[in-house]
Order: structure tokens, then C-alpha cells, then sequence
């Protein structure tokens, strides 16, 4: 009698391991889905901030050549 208790318990605790290790998986696999994602974003705003600053760059240099070129056709 007390052996059928024993292997029912068994049974229970191996499944009880089986789902917390499941759990335990699944959380993983989110966490490192939610840290890819950061990363993507991470990155995206890190090239959208690239490109502000390329955008200014030229413009900068733009207006110097403008300047520039007004300033030699006003004879300075």
C-alpha cells in the first residue's frame, strides 16, 4: 500500500520538476526575446540618430558653401 504512495508521489514530484522546467525555459525564451528587442530598438534609434547628425553635417557644410560662394561673388 505504502508503495503505491510512494511511486504516485514520485510520479507527482518528476511531473511538479517537468512543468517548473518548462516555466523556467519559457521565461528564458521571453527574457531573451524582450532583450533582442531592445537591442533591434536599441539599434534603430542609434541609426535614426546617425542620420539626424549626417543630415546636419551636410547641411552645416551647405550653408558654409553658400556663404562661401556669396562671399566671392560679392568680391570679399
Amino acid at each position: 500500500m505504502f508503495g503505491i504512495g510512494k511511486k504516485l508521489a514520485e510520479e507527482a514530484t518528476q511531473q511538479a520538476e517537468s512543468a517548473a522546467q518548462v516555466a523556467v525555459n519559457t521565461v528564458g525564451q521571453t527574457v531573451q526575446q524582450a532583450v533582442d528587442q531592445a537591442k533591434d530598438a536599441g539599434q534603430k534609434a542609434l541609426d535614426e540618430v546617425y542620420k539626424v547628425a549626417e543630415t546636419g553635417e551636410k547641411a552645416v557644410k551647405n550653408v558654409a558653401n553658400q556663404a562661401t560662394s556669396w562671399g566671392k561673388s560679392f568680391g570679399q
